[in-house]
């Protein structure tokens, strides 16, 4: 793994984390499901929640998981949407 905290940010190491984990995964012919959960497994930081990383972690997975084609990521909604589902379009 790359060397972590050196003005690289969170999600560039994330990145570089799901990039090796899916190379080798590839390597040893694991299925897509198989990888997307390996990826999921190797969270590196202790705190999930709302923390920095952890949203930092969140946007490389959804980039890196559209590109490559992996199983399970839930559909983007618009904010727009979002407002009229909550019955509140008018601003």
């Amino acid at each position: 793994m790359s060397n972590l905290y050196k003005g690289v940010g969170y999600g560039v190491v994330a990145y570089q984390i799901m990039q090796e984990i899916y190379e080798q995964s590839v390597r040893e012919g694991k299925g897509p499901e198989e990888i997307a959960a390996a990826i999921d497994a190797a969270y590196p930081w202790k705190n999930r929640g709302r923390s920095h990383r952890y949203r930092r972690w969140l946007d490389a997975r959804r980039e890196f998981f559209e590109q490559h084609k992996l199983p399970g990521l839930r559909p983007r909604q618009t904010l727009k949407n979002a407002v009229k589902e909550l019955g509140n379009d008018k601003p």
